[in-house]
């Protein structure tokens, strides 16, 4: 008996030995971060500003994946059946891993079982951005338009779980203010469609769509934050501008479960002192 038990402490204290070996010497090669985003979308540029500060301080690249379609479900699979031994990350936001799971009644991975988290990258807010064309200056006139004409006037979405879904199913059945949703396979094609006057309206990463709005390409006409974003401090909050929900979504690298947890406060720590410490990203 006693001899068992020494044995079984012996190899209880071997496996924390190895593990904090393993996170020390962490990594020994390329790390890749799969993004459901498309390159240059909302949360792309946190993970790259991410993925830059763990290079520079752990000697090897990360680089990024970007899997975009689906919500996010494409790139949460390909994290989710990935070997969890460090070497994948991965990009995620609160409409993946929080609203898909609500919407839908079978996904290809459970987040909840399948993921672990790694660390928080901030927030994201979106602001309503319309096409210069739309005689509309303010949200109030833009729902005037839609209640004028019903159905006509095309908002980009990307997916049951976005917040351009979200917005045009909850004026539809609260306010009775009838867009026309438009599906792309990113929200980045949607800002891109409306720049080019292919739709309308949609919603968009305020600090993203600020230059195109400084130079007339764009019209801002909210943004949904409870302080006016320093972005566009001439556009309205949503609250002020009569809207009465505002989605603000977060963004996090996660890796699937398993991946040992000395690996993941490494890489949380590194996060946090270099992306961090950039102004810019706070």
């Amino acid at each position: 008996m006693i001899s068992t038990a020494l044995r079984l402490a012996a190899f209880i204290t071997a496996l924390f030995v190895f593990s904090a070996a393993q996170a020390q010497t962490y990594p020994a090669n390329r790390v890749r971060i799969i993004s459901g985003v498309a390159p240059g979308g909302p949360g792309d540029v946190a993970s790259r500003g991410a993925a830059e500060g763990l290079a520079r301080v752990l000697g090897q690249p990360f680089v990024i994946e970007n899997r975009p379609g689906a919500e996010g479900m494409i790139a949460g699979e390909a994290c989710a059946k990935s070997t969890p031994d460090g070497y994948t990350l991965c990009l995620f936001n609160g409409h993946d891993i929080a609203l898909n799971p609500v919407l839908r009644s079978k996904m290809p991975f459970d987040p909840a079982r399948e993921l672990t988290p790694v660390v928080h990258l901030g927030f994201a807010a979106a602001a309503i951005i319309v096409h210069p064309s739309v005689p509309a200056n303010s949200l109030q006139e833009l729902f005037a338009l839609a209640r004028a004409k019903p159905g006509s006037i095309n908002w980009g979405t990307s997916g049951l779980a976005s917040p351009g879904n979200i917005y045009v199913e909850w004026l539809k059945n609260a306010l009775d203010i009838r867009f026309h949703g438009v599906p792309y396979k990113s929200a980045l094609q949607g800002m891109q469609s409306v720049l080019s006057g292919e739709i309308q309206v949609t919603s968009f990463v305020a600090g993203q769509v600020a230059p195109q709005v400084r130079a007339g390409k764009l019209k801002a006409l909210a943004v949904a934050t409870s302080q006016r974003s320093p972005y566009l401090p001439e556009v309205p909050t949503f609250k002020e501008a009569g809207m009465e929900v505002a989605i603000v979504t977060w963004y996090g690298l996660m890796a699937p479960a398993g991946t040992p947890r000395d690996i993941i406060l490494r890489v949380n720590a590194v996060v946090a002192a270099e992306l961090f410490a950039i102004p810019a990203m706070r």
